[in-house]
């Protein structure tokens, strides 16, 4: 059955890519999984290398720094590009790699797992190396709140055997209750950079409570959210010793958030045996993956879309344009389709009272642009339009926008596929 499923997936994804019906990162997928349930399993037996990346935000950025670290240093990869991260993604993804009998011809697997995906995918297979990035509130309608994810996770990492190595985010308290008492092999990753720490505490902030005791936390600065040097007094739950630090990698792209996918990328590429020279020399050669600092050219104008899908994640993109070199107009669109999560109260949450000082102009769009638009009014944000129509949005902003200056585009998931289908003529890839 495990011949036959893959033929009739791989013939649908012929059909799917040879009459343009999508990109064939998901319905494969699903096809081969109805016709046998756990084919993961089959492909994962066959001794190639997989490493998994999950969390909230920065999953598709460091899995595509990581592809990039490897193929530089001669390696065959293959990942799951289009960011399909349910177990369908992931086997479209070994069903694009594989031959017509199932064998996989790649070194390396690189696959970004959703938040609650991770459980389920951890029963059908155990990867080498899981990374976990960070966790934050993003589609409270879907996924819950961050102690329900962190909780799943617990459990579903507690069976993981010492052969395997988990790559953690230092500075989030709850992926360190995670893996404090795993079997596994924990080694952890942090800024360590007090330079870059707020000068307070962002309204975002998701976990000022220790995940273990609940008592509050004592942080000795924060670089956003909570994500920064913590501890408990009253358990003793506190911030381990890091393995990679900021002062060891530099990232190749904007953003305090990239450093952390900077230093998780090359973590795992430690961890395969690659030397620090050759990662950092291959991170020079780093492209966002798309809509992640996205860079374009549209009428000769610069064009950079940042993922903007929940509140730590917005503020975050915020702080990039604010703080970056590069000056122009901003577009922010909301949209609250099933991608996206259908509750959008989250944009309360956001900063956007940072944006009173931005001398640029600022448009919405979205099919939620009203609501976004009033959140500005009462952030006391000035908005030159809203637009129902995004197209009309995009040509305003490229309007206004110099030929020196970049056009900023905030968008949420499904309207980042939106964005890129007007700009580049492609959703995804």
């Amino acid at each position: 059955m495990f011949i036959v499923s893959i033929i009739i997936a791989k013939f649908a994804s012929f059909i799917i890519k040879f009459f343009h019906l999508g990109a064939g990162a998901t319905w494969p997928g699903e096809i081969a999984l109805r016709l046998n349930p756990h084919i993961l399993q089959k492909f994962s037996k066959q001794g190639k290398k997989i490493i998994l990346v999950a969390g909230t935000n920065g999953k598709t950025t460091t899995v595509k720094m990581i592809e990039t670290i490897l193929t530089h240093t001669g390696y065959s990869v293959r990942h799951n590009a289009s960011g399909a991260n349910l177990d369908n993604g992931l086997v479209s993804a070994f069903l694009q790699d594989a031959r017509w009998d199932g064998r996989l011809s790649s070194d390396y697997f690189i696959f970004e797992v959703d938040e609650a995906t991770l459980p389920n995918i951890l029963k059908e297979f155990t990867p080498h190396i899981l990374v976990l990035t960070n966790l934050f509130r993003d589609q409270l309608d879907r996924y819950g709140e961050v102690d329900v994810i962190a909780e799943k996770w617990q459990q579903a990492l507690a069976s993981l055997p010492p052969s395997v190595t988990v790559i953690a985010n230092a500075d989030d308290p709850h992926l360190v209750l995670v893996g404090e008492k795993l079997a596994a092999t924990v080694k952890y990753f942090g800024l360590e950079d007090p330079s870059l720490f707020l000068p307070k505490m962002q309204h975002a902030t998701d976990t000022i409570y220790c995940p273990r005791c609940g008592s509050r936390l004592t942080f000795g600065g924060v670089y956003f959210s909570h994500l920064g040097k913590w501890a408990c007094g009253n358990c003793k739950l506190t911030h381990p010793r890091v393995d990679v630090a900021s002062r060891d990698f530099s990232s190749p792209v904007e953003g305090v958030y990239n450093r952390y996918n900077t230093l998780a990328a090359a973590m795992v590429a430690r961890e395969v045996g690659i030397e620090d020279s050759d990662i950092k020399e291959a991170l020079k050669s780093f492209t966002p993956a798309f809509g992640r600092m996205e860079e374009t050219n549209v009428e000769g104008k610069r064009v950079k879309i940042l993922l903007s899908k929940n509140p730590t994640g917005c503020n975050e993109s915020l702080r990039t344009v604010l703080s970056s070199k590069q000056k122009g107009p901003l577009l922010l669109v909301l949209n609250d389709r099933i991608p996206d999560g259908t509750d959008v109260s989250w944009i309360w949450d956001v900063d956007f009272e940072n944006l009173k000082n931005f001398k640029e102009n600022i448009f919405v769009s979205g099919d939620r642009c009203f609501d976004l638009g009033l959140r500005l009014k009462y952030a006391e944000v000035p908005c030159k339009g809203m637009y129902r129509s995004l197209e009309d949005a995009i040509k305003e902003g490229l309007k206004n926008c110099k030929p020196d200056q970049t056009f900023w585009i905030l968008p949420t998931y499904s309207a980042m596929l939106d964005v890129r289908k007007i700009l580049t003529g492609k959703k995804i890839l």
